[in-house]
């Protein structure tokens, strides 16, 4: 990492910048100032989001700059404060710091994620279908859009592009935390690298989710299902955030039982991959982190400990 504050501050916010502005790349624009939070502290990040918010503004529009903002660098700077968050242990545990743990800030990342997805819907409650029917209109209208969905998916009628709409938002809002720690998790990876982290990489052999989440999760679907409009949107929306903590705990879990495979990065290579490319890979991932909670598959995967010589002989 440069030395100078001036330059790397510059070189970060012009490389979120350039993450922004690709296609493919935004979803991960808000690592440069991730890094720079979690290698130098949260004053340096906030000094590379101004700049990269500045630059979004002048070179593209306000609006995005803020929608930016708001989706990925605010979001993401307040995840690097809870992570950098630490205190001295207790007497009798290892000499060194506790940092806030990997689940807590899963559980945050969903709550920010949660509220944003409230005020979204509400914002469009005075509108007949609320949010799904504003994005559906929107795409009806989009020529190049409609001509698309009708090529490829055979979808033309506003009532098909509305339901399109719907699950759009709702897969949209249960990728949003995820995204948001995808950001957190490759910056530590990086500063981990660098060695320039200050925060050491978590250990997520015990990660988990509050079991709380399960009776809310069939709340919020029962709920969604049974109503109907932007009521149900936002109740469904709300249960896809909640079956994304078991996602990660699902990813988690992986990550802990092939932990002694040979070809284990191969292995996480392509589950990435196959994740990134095909949506329906998401489902086995998630029932994993479901069943987690009832089998306790990482607790399966340890060794017993072996008798001792007086057990043996006393058999």
């Amino acid at each position: 990492m440069l030395q100078s504050r001036p330059l790397r501050t510059a070189i970060a916010a012009i490389l979120s910048f350039l993450l922004f502005a690709g296609f493919l790349t935004l979803p991960f624009a808000a690592i440069p100032v991730a890094a720079i939070g979690l290698a130098f502290g949260l004053a340096e990040a906030a000094l590379v989001a101004a700049f990269v918010l500045l630059l979004t503004g002048i070179l593209l529009t306000p609006t995005l700059a803020i929608s930016f903002a708001i989706l990925l660098i605010l979001p993401v700077m307040w995840l690097v404060r809870m992570a950098l968050l630490s205190r001295p242990m207790a007497d009798g545990e290892p000499t060194g710091f506790a940092f806030y743990p990997a689940d807590r800030l899963m559980l945050i990342a969903m709550a920010i994620v949660s509220v944003g997805t409230v005020f979204m819907h509400l914002s469009f409650l005075n509108i007949s279908g609320g949010l799904t029917q504003a994005l559906a209109e929107m795409i009806y209208q989009t020529p190049d859009i409609r001509q698309a969905l009708e090529q490829v998916y055979n979808i033309s009628t506003l009532e098909q592009i509305n339901l399109v709409a719907k699950w759009m938002l709702i897969s949209g809002f249960a990728i949003w935390p995820i995204m948001l720690l995808a950001n957190l998790q490759l910056a530590q990876g990086a500063m981990v690298l660098m060695k320039r982290n200050l925060r050491p990489s978590p250990d997520y052999n015990g990660f988990t989710v509050p079991r709380v989440l399960l009776p809310i999760l069939a709340v919020l679907l029962i709920l969604g299902l049974a109503l109907d409009g932007a009521i149900a949107s936002l109740f469904l929306s709300l249960a896809a955030i909640a079956l994304g903590g078991y996602f990660l705990l699902g990813l988690a879990v992986i990550h802990a039982i092939s932990r002694h495979w040979k070809g284990r990065g191969v292995f996480l290579s392509a589950l990435y991959f196959f994740l990134l490319m095909m949506a329906w890979v998401f489902i086995p991932v998630t029932l994993m982190g479901l069943l987690d909670m009832r089998f306790n598959f990482r607790g399966l995967t340890s060794t017993p400990d072996k008798p001792s010589n007086d057990n043996r002989e006393k058999e």
